[in-house]
């Protein structure tokens, strides 16, 4: 069939934003409980509403709660792992009141039952302890107006019958954070890791253990971990050992403490580890007695391993996927759960048979993409500042029904993941091919600093925050534009939380970009430093200076103290409900915009928080953009946006 010519940018798409949300799913927390598989998910045609599914031997699915009950912890504002199970009930932590409810797996329609007292404590990483008939979690007090919250793990007595709930019961305290509290197969030995401020886990996490008897911690002793060693995802092997990644070489490895020492397991060529932004992440799990499945993350790219837990030698299991969310055991028949997605393939719950096989039982998408408007994300490596190298996947415009016309490139996305330490792999991302399959290139951007390069690349980023990830994204756009794949006059960025900062200090102090498009993105790094939550309210002393003392470095850095050198458009998306990044970062950048008579456009959500969830809002949000870009280079778009208001524009273009 032959293709029609339109101006990249202009080309009317078959994949929609509406694709993103009303048959989109996230997908989390696999498990496998009495031969029956539950997992968590998030519903944007619900609002974001997060619900913990059941699907039965026969592929039955059930809601194990009704609405408007929505599972999903706020500690540490990210949440996760926010339900466990017994052989009877689920547990869950209520959004709305961060409270822990029972819920019986007989009568899912009933209504839960708040099983710990109302009032300004959060819970998560729930574990059920059988023996003891116990919830064990992480718990963040709020109850000190004016302080920091405390956390503690924390033991609640569901059975209690109180019209209150139970009261919690502290067995560790002391530390600034801690994460995985996890009870070995004789419920006699716990272990967690935990970490002070102002370090974060993905650099300086302590794995420790201690004896539980009478529900009280005994003999607590650190294994491993440090000022220089970040300790991910402890599990207990049926046999008595402790497992857990540890970067301690460079790259998240695979070790072992059998009581006395520790021996690293694996040897992988990359890394099988995640940065700890939210609760019960994992990434390995145990297959048969002295095997373990693990996801290791090489240039970027995720592939599946299998390591003997003997001899250290792994081989690969062949898979079509290319990033690995998550990884669970399946006890009855030694198989496993696996959260995945690849370049084709959207995220999906995956099972892996005991012969090593496997089959999909529950995608994030119903919505079938046409594989022919698919663009594939080419891993590039290219030079950057101080002669040093940065990684990202560069995908080019690709449509069934269009091309562009003869001898002209493109207009650039480049993305900035946020985090700033976090990544972005090659799996299919309907928001990247929002944009591809309209005529757009786009670059997704691993700066210095992203994971899934080992530990001295993740450090590359400590007090270059603001410096090297903008660098990395101005290096993108011009190698994409010397290599003939993009127009240097239609070079946009793009990003969200912190990469929304990259994306304001780049149009602040670089002029590679045309336009930029920041969703709830920093403006002014020493409100954030004053106004921020506790789980990264010191996570600028590594990435810029010590806070207060290095004041006047967050100053120099922030680009609403440099407007007079912001001379291009942006539009900005924040959600009024934001408590990690205020509203106030964007309406001051806004303001200091419309001052200057550049083209602004702002657009804010009531019930949105941090990220958005509600589809209403990522529908408008992705066209509203889309028409701004329009706007600004002078070319039609297929966006159902046509209210727009975009401050001098006019003034602009005359």
């Amino acid at each position: 069939m032959n293709k029609l010519t339109k101006p990249y940018g202009s080309w009317q798409s078959p994949i929609t934003a509406e694709m993103m949300t009303s048959s989109s799913l996230s997908l989390s927390d696999p498990r496998n409980h009495n031969d029956e598989t539950f997992w968590h998910e998030s519903r944007p045609s619900e609002k974001g509403r997060g619900v913990v599914v059941r699907r039965d031997a026969k592929g039955k699915e059930t809601d194990l709660f009704p609405a408007p009950y929505s599972a999903r912890s706020g500690v540490h504002e990210y949440g996760g792992r926010c339900y466990t199970l017994s052989d009877s009930h689920l547990y869950f932590v209520n959004s709305v009141d961060q409270q822990i409810y029972q819920q019986s797996l007989m009568s899912p329609e009933s209504e839960p039952r708040r099983v710990t007292p109302l009032d300004k404590r959060r819970y998560a990483d729930l574990e059920w302890i059988a023996k003891g008939n116990h919830i064990l979690a992480v718990c963040e007090d709020h109850r000190m107006e004016g302080q920091e919250p405390q956390t503690s793990i924390q033991l609640i007595d569901p059975s209690l019958d109180k019209s209150d709930g139970s009261e919690p019961q502290t067995l560790v305290e002391g530390a600034d954070f801690y994460a995985y509290p996890r009870v070995n197969s004789d419920d006699n030995r716990l272990c967690w890791l935990e970490w002070d401020h102002p370090n974060m886990p993905w650099f300086s996490a302590e794995l420790w253990v201690a004896d539980i008897r009478n529900l009280v911690t005994e003999h607590a002793q650190k294994v491993a971990g440090g000022a220089d060693e970040a300790v991910f995802q402890p599990s207990w092997h049926p046999d008595g050992n402790l497992y857990f990644c540890s970067d301690r070489n460079d790259l998240w490895n695979l070790h072992r403490f059998d009581g006395d020492s520790i021996d690293q397991v694996s040897d992988f060529d990359g890394e099988s580890g995640l940065p700890l932004w939210q609760f019960g992440m994992q990434t390995y799990s145990f297959l048969e007695e002295n095997t373990a499945i693990c996801a290791v993350c090489n240039s970027g790219v995720w592939q599946i391993e299998l390591v003997d837990l003997v001899d250290g030698v792994s081989r690969l299991l062949p898979s079509e996927m290319s990033s690995i969310l998550h990884i669970s055991g399946t006890k009855q028949d030694g198989g496993a759960l696996i959260v995945a997605a690849g370049p084709n393939e959207s995220p999906k719950i995956l099972q892996l048979s005991q012969a090593h096989r496997l089959a999909p039982i529950k995608s994030s998408s119903s919505t079938p993409i046409p594989e022919s408007a698919i663009s594939t994300g080419t891993a590039v490596e290219f030079d950057t500042t101080h002669q040093m190298s940065a990684h990202g996947f560069f995908y080019a415009p690709l449509n069934p029904d269009f091309e562009g016309p003869t001898g002209e490139t493109p207009p650039l996305v480049v993305l900035c993941h946020g985090g700033p330490t976090a990544a972005t792999t090659n799996a299919l991302n309907l928001k990247v091919q929002f944009w591809t399959s309209r005529g757009f290139a786009v670059f997704d951007v691993n700066y210095r600093g992203s994971t899934g390069y080992g530990r001295k690349y993740r450090a590359l980023l400590n007090e270059k925050w603001g410096i090297y990830d903008v660098e990395d994204a101005c290096a993108a756009a011009t190698y994409a534009c010397k290599q003939g794949w993009a127009n240097p006059d239609k070079t946009i960025i793009r990003g969200s939380s912190a990469g929304g900062y990259t994306v304001l200090s780049a149009l602040t102090f670089h002029n590679t970009f045309k336009a930029g498009g920041c969703l709830y993105g920093i403006g002014d790094l020493k409100i954030l430093a004053q106004e921020t939550h506790k789980f990264e309210a010191r996570y600028g002393d590594s990435l810029i200076a010590p806070w207060p003392e290095g004041a006047k470095e967050y100053e120099r850095r922030s680009p609403i103290n440099h407007i007079d050198q912001l001379n291009c458009p942006v539009i900005f998306f924040q959600g009024l409900l934001d408590k990690v990044v205020p509203p106030n970062q964007a309406e001051m950048m806004v303001n200091a915009l419309r001052r200057k008579g550049i083209a602004v456009a702002y657009e804010t959500y009531d019930n949105e928080g941090h990220g958005f969830r509600n589809s209403e809002t990522i529908v408008r949000s992705f066209n509203a953009e889309l028409a701004f870009y329009g706007a600004i280079f002078n070319f039609e778009t297929d966006s159902s946006v046509s209210d727009l208001e975009i401050g001098n524009l006019v003034q602009r273009q005359t």
